[in-house]
């Protein structure tokens, strides 16, 4: 007999290594909001909302950082993903050139569609 196994993702994230240590605050952001970007269009294709988001930034001597907050309400909208992503990103010391960043949206939830 085959069981057949139900799997549910705990999180979508996505991250970034760069080529070249980054240490302009202008191209943190912009990589960071892409990444929120892509994560948003996840959620929204596999129908889950998020509880909750994180970053990670790994710094060019390898320290790695991550921060993670707790949203009010479920989301999945590019614009809520990316304010998550930026406030926690706010908490951490960016004195060092950067390495890697990525975002993470996680406690999520099945969309449930209402029926008309």
């Amino acid at each position: 007999m085959r069981t057949i196994l139900h799997w549910e993702p705990k999180s979508v994230s996505r991250e970034t290594t760069f080529q070249t240590d980054l240490g302009k605050w202008q191209d943190i952001a912009r990589s960071m909001a892409e990444l929120a970007r892509e994560v948003s269009a996840d959620l929204r294709r596999s129908g889950y909302l998020a509880r909750n988001v994180g970053v990670k930034v790994r710094f060019s001597d390898f320290e790695t950082v991550t921060r993670a907050s707790t949203l009010e309400k479920p989301v999945c909208s590019e614009e809520e993903i990316r304010k998550g992503a930026f406030a926690c990103l706010k908490r951490i010391d960016l004195a060092k050139r950067v390495r890697l960043i990525g975002v993470r949206a996680a406690k999520l939830e099945k969309i449930v569609r209402s029926e008309e």
